[in-house]
């Protein structure tokens, strides 16, 4: 019903990352029992692997506001909202064999197990739906020429070259129920502000890339010399536990040498101990 956008700052560039955004919407939505429900939508983009620190960091974040608004007798509320969550993968998880994945907040009896209509904050304030986007779905998967499928195929990567692949031309005729959205899309490819906004983007996500990969093989290298330094501590720590042992055994000798009346500078000689060392024992 209504769609407010949360984000102050442009998501990329507050997170710095050139593999995640991360977008959050206030909205009312309209349940299946044409019921009006105010909402936060938080939507997460991302095109590496294994971010779930991440999301569930900024999941945490959103668990944790309040939003303000008025309710239909004009009262101020400062509360907390349920959250939908939505995931836009740039590759497949393991598990994953279709690229659009709802899980929904159900209660269940516990005594009989059966599904049970439960409307209770507890519900919605302490678990989320979330919606999984998979991008690049497994290879193996037979497209069925959905409407949501049509809306994913949109949006995928078709070509991978080595040149500005900002945009790229649709495989045939969209889909009905598409064409307002890539009539929409379409008029950024003809305005020369946005065209430079995109060729800047891109630079950006260039730069960005470079930085994390430079970052990476710091690491690496990094890694490599603290095992490296593991390993010479382990050989230092065995050189001068020998060391220790060997010096045991000549002062022994030197005790021995030492009760058999054997002169000091004699024992000297044989063992390399000091004087002072021999006259100690």
């Amino acid at each position: 019903i209504h769609l407010e956008n949360r984000n102050i700052e442009l998501p990329l560039l507050k997170e710095g990352n050139p593999f995640l955004s991360r977008f959050d919407f206030k909205a009312i939505i309209e349940t299946e029992n044409n019921q009006h429900e105010t909402v936060l939508i938080e939507i997460q983009k991302y095109k590496g692997t294994n971010p779930l620190d991440r999301f569930r960091t900024y999941l945490g974040e959103n668990y944790l506001k309040q939003e303000t608004y008025k309710d239909k007798k004009g009262k101020t509320i400062t509360e907390a909202l349920p959250i939908i969550a939505v995931y836009i993968l740039g590759y497949c998880p393991v598990g994953f064999n279709v690229p659009y994945v709802i899980v929904r907040n159900e209660a269940y009896d516990g005594v009989l197990e059966e599904k049970i209509a439960l409307d209770s904050a507890y519900v919605k304030l302490l678990t989320h739906t979330a919606y999984f986007i998979i991008v690049t779905p497994p290879k193996e998967y037979e497209w069925k020429n959905t409407p949501q499928e049509a809306l994913i195929r949109l949006f995928r990567q078709k070509t991978a070259t080595n040149e500005s692949n900002t945009t790229y031309e649709l495989e045939g005729e969209p889909e009905m129920n598409l064409k307002e959205v890539v009539n929409y899309l379409s008029r950024g490819a003809m305005e020369e502000v946005i065209l430079k906004q995109m060729k800047a983007e891109e630079d950006y996500y260039k730069d960005l890339e470079t930085l994390e990969m430079e970052k990476r093989e710091l690491v690496q290298e990094y890694e490599h010399l603290s095992q490296e330094h593991k390993q010479l501590k382990i050989v230092l720590e065995e050189e001068k536990k020998r060391a220790e042992d060997a010096k045991q055994k000549i002062i022994e000798l030197a005790k021995l040498l030492k009760e058999l009346n054997m002169p000091i500078q004699e024992i000297i000689n044989r063992t390399g101990l000091s004087e002072r060392e021999i006259q100690n024992l």
